[in-house]
């Protein structure tokens, strides 16, 4: 009877739970990935809780356990944040591209930062890389949100945002909509991280994003084949 007792809660404490993952609270582009997290854990009988945070918190709060993971991110983080495993199937895509009102400054493909003020948003990995490979410099902002406001108050004279979230407030940001953008400096695959006190999920989370064969370029960057340079006029949703 003790042995069956330790069976039933082994079993609720693997199934029946709930899992709580963490995003940054204006990374338009982790929508498409917290659509299809809510579709797996849902299939292996798990409820997904998803708070919002600035980008660089939400990191530290996966690694230190205080939450259960991260919704998406860049390969091989796991390399810094030691605690994180990556679920080896990638969920959504990101596409950095630089925005600024002056279309002079995207054509440059040198020295930017010697002559004018970049402005990138702390805690995405994927820009930082980006910068260090240009061997250039940014002042550092804490969400996306307020690079957009800096970018409009004349603070920055462009910023390094994901395709989809400069997009996202080209929709939403009268001021914004007139701003342009350049071509992909950068574009890598996001991958699902858990911390490691739930390294049982992340056979079960590979073997059913395998299946639900996601085609996460088409789903969530459907109009970034949009021109750029150009004064955007109108957004299919």
């Amino acid at each position: 009877m003790k042995f069956i007792w330790i069976l039933i809660l082994f079993s609720t404490s693997s199934f029946a739970k709930t899992i709580t993952l963490s995003r940054g609270h204006d990374a338009a582009l982790q929508s498409f990935s917290e659509l299809v997290l809510h579709d797996a854990y849902q299939k292996i009988g798990i409820q997904l809780n998803i708070i919002h945070t600035p980008v660089g918190r939400s990191l530290l709060l996966a690694n230190n356990g205080e939450v259960d993971g991260e919704v998406s991110r860049i390969i091989n983080i796991e390399k810094e944040y030691k605690n994180l495993i990556r679920v080896p199937v990638p969920i959504n895509y990101v596409d950095i591209r630089m925005f600024s009102y002056n279309k002079i400054l995207l054509m440059h493909n040198a020295d930017i930062s010697s002559f004018y003020r970049i402005g990138c948003v702390k805690g995405v990995i994927l820009i930082k890389k980006i910068i260090s490979e240009l061997d250039e410099t940014c002042q550092s902002v804490t969400g996306f949100k307020q690079a957009v406001a800096m970018l409009n108050q004349n603070k920055l004279d462009a910023i390094l945002l994901p395709l989809s979230v400069g997009l996202y407030f080209k929709k939403a940001d009268s001021q914004f909509f007139t701003s342009f953008y350049g071509d992909t400096l950068g574009s890598e695959p996001l991958f699902h991280y858990l911390h490691k006190k739930h390294y049982e999920l992340v056979p079960k989370l590979t073997a059913i994003l395998n299946d639900m064969d996601i085609d996460f370029i088409t789903k969530s960057y459907k109009d970034s084949s949009a021109p750029t340079l150009i004064e955007s006029k109108k957004f299919i949703d």
